[in-house]
């Protein structure tokens, strides 16, 4: 069983080479073969579910995603902070299983996996969170419709795609927040959100920081019992090398 789990990759539009790269990049998985798609959120920089709506920015790649179902790979998305609204195009259209955090037995090995950004338990985010998944705000699309959504939505998430913040804070939030499932007995607990790729051994497992899509072009590959954390080299190897960052405190 082969998995590949990828996160943050923060599409912004047509014109983005991040976009074309991925597109190539899953197609090219797609040769070397696939069982399942994890999609570990804000695949997209800004993203609103409308109904029978695919957003003009994203045209190349939803359709590499129904390359991916063509291809009987399964394909699960646990929404990010800027795509947790992500409506019937990945349920109905794709078929996917989206999900929040979820714990998993993934070839013989047991995973949680979640963004991340549930981590941040400062009242800053916190409120902003709650906010903007409120029903208020879900009114206030439907209003704006898909034209001026988007560009809202786009507004709203500003044009830098580089995780803002106190990011070893976060690093160290999320390794806490990670305990209680290690403890649970989940043997892997993988996030993104922070764009920071590593692996941290805990006393009670292990921590995956997935890293990005944006700058890194991080994934975690699952296959046969075997972990590993990989970067895309060149997609002619789509499995990319084992990452192995500088240790971090």
């Amino acid at each position: 069983m082969r998995v590949v789990v990828v996160s943050d990759a923060h599409l912004v539009g047509l014109d983005d080479p991040n976009q074309a790269l991925l597109v190539r990049w899953l197609d090219a998985l797609l040769t070397v073969g696939l069982d399942e798609l994890i999609l570990l959120g804000d695949i997209f920089h800004h993203w609103w579910g409308f109904s029978g709506v695919v957003m003009t920015d994203y045209v190349p790649i939803c359709a590499a995603l129904l390359r991916v179902k063509a291809a009987g790979v399964t394909i699960r998305f646990v929404p990010g902070n800027h795509d947790f609204h992500v409506g019937d195009y990945f349920s109905k259209t794709l078929e996917a299983e989206v999900t929040g955090p979820v714990r998993l037995t993934l070839s013989g090995r047991s995973f949680f996996l979640a963004h991340g950004d549930e981590a941040d338990t400062s009242w800053r985010y916190t409120l902003t969170r709650t906010i903007l998944r409120g029903a208020l705000f879900a009114g206030i699309m439907r209003l704006l419709g898909p034209v001026l959504g988007g560009a809202f939505l786009q507004k709203l998430a500003g044009s830098s795609r580089d995780h803002m913040g106190d990011q070893q804070r976060l690093l160290e939030r999320q390794r806490e927040w990670a305990t209680p499932h290690l403890q649970a007995g989940a043997e892997f607990v993988v996030m993104g959100h922070v764009h920071w790729p590593g692996v941290v051994a805990m006393p009670e497992g292990t921590v995956v920081h997935l890293g990005d899509w944006v700058s890194h072009h991080t994934f975690l590959l699952i296959e046969s019992g075997e972990v590993s954390l990989r970067g895309l080299v060149e997609l002619q190897k789509p499995l990319g090398e084992p990452v192995r960052p500088a240790p971090r405190a």
